[in-house]
């Protein structure tokens, strides 16, 4: 019979990063093994192409895995390891585009949808997916950060390098965008 998982005894990313920094291999797979996948996928949705997404998530470790010795802690290990992953994705699609889109600081009052609309269309997951991947990237990304890495807005502010009250604005219209895509589809 398989043992049900003690979390409480696994290593911390605070922790693991701290012996990374001290040349631990193990603890650089254990941070591998935990976040690739994710880091992937939130990748993903700024370049569209899985194979770059894996190639710049490989990129994120190596670099995490150099600057771990620089890990402060002002934020969660896991905002500052998706903060570096989104630098390389930028970076990677800066190298292919010449187009910028710089982001405006406004704050808009949030007149999304009421949580109680919002979960009834989210009750197909299969629509849910092609709405998403029809939206921008910087929306692709909040609404990835949010809902899947379950990140707050100060956390997603932190990973994306901008205001909060960017954050807030880019969920606002991805939630009308979701909403629009999904009434769509009734």
């Amino acid at each position: 019979m398989k043992q049900p998982v003690n979390f409480d005894s696994m290593p911390k990313d605070d922790d693991l990063i701290s012996r990374i920094a001290e040349g631990d291999r193990d603890a650089l797979k254990l941070i591998y093994d935990r976040h690739a996948p994710a880091m992937t996928e939130f990748v993903k949705k700024w370049l569209g192409d899985p194979s770059e997404a894996a190639d710049v998530t490989h990129e994120a470790m190596m670099e995490i895995n150099r600057s771990a010795k620089n890990f402060a802690g002002r934020s969660s290990a896991k905002t500052w390891m998706f903060s570096i992953a989104r630098f390389k994705a930028v970076d990677r699609t800066r190298k292919g585009s010449k187009t910028v889109v710089q982001d405006v600081d406004i704050e808009i009052a949030d007149e999304a949808p009421d949580p109680l609309a919002v979960t009834e269309a989210f009750q197909n997951g299969v629509q849910v997916r092609a709405c998403i991947e029809k939206l921008s990237a910087p929306h692709k990304s909040a609404i990835h950060l949010a809902f899947y890495e379950d990140l707050t807005y100060a956390e997603i502010s932190a990973v994306e390098n901008v205001p909060v009250g960017t954050v807030k604005t880019r969920m606002m219209h991805a939630k009308k965008l979701l909403m629009r895509c999904l009434t769509a589809h009734r």
